[in-house]
């Protein structure tokens, strides 16, 4: 795109339907690639006669580190970020959203996020803060009797 054009790009600050929506959700998605992952906010509204509006609110990406990282970490990556962005964007709107909905393509994400896992995760790294995780093979574990 030419400096020229930039003139031409145009942005509706409006988010909301026209009049007074008798309805509105915020959806935020979330997703990971290989070399970046990132979340965006969407507002739906719905005015008194059933017309329907979404508006991108806005988005944010992130790059991957260099250092190799699983798929399904990313994927979690972007959704704490969603979380993030879902904390500071929410308050400064003012708006009543009927609903939030947080979407996500990973099942395994999801599947952390809705199980005992989650909390767990959280437990375990409140009760071993300071101390440091390695992994042992499993041949070489003095527990490897105990399973």
């Amino acid at each position: 795109m030419h400096l020229s054009k930039m003139n031409e790009i145009s942005v509706d600050k409006l988010v909301l339907a026209m009049g007074q929506p008798a309805a509105i959700q915020l959806h935020g998605f979330c997703d990971s690639r290989e070399k970046a992952y990132g979340p965006c906010l969407y507002v739906r509204s719905v005015d008194p006669q059933g017309e329907v509006t979404t508006k991108l609110l806005c988005s944010k990406s992130r790059v991957t580190a260099v250092k190799k990282v699983t798929l399904p970490r990313l994927e979690l990556c972007g959704t704490l970020i969603l979380t993030k962005l879902i904390q500071n964007k929410v308050p400064a709107l003012s708006l009543k959203f009927d609903r939030i909905l947080l979407w996500t393509d990973s099942a395994i994400v999801l599947s952390w996020l809705t199980t005992f896992v989650a909390n767990k995760v959280s437990q375990i790294q409140e009760l071993t803060a300071g101390c440091e995780w390695r992994n042992v093979a499993s041949a070489s574990s003095p527990t490897d009797l105990i399973s």
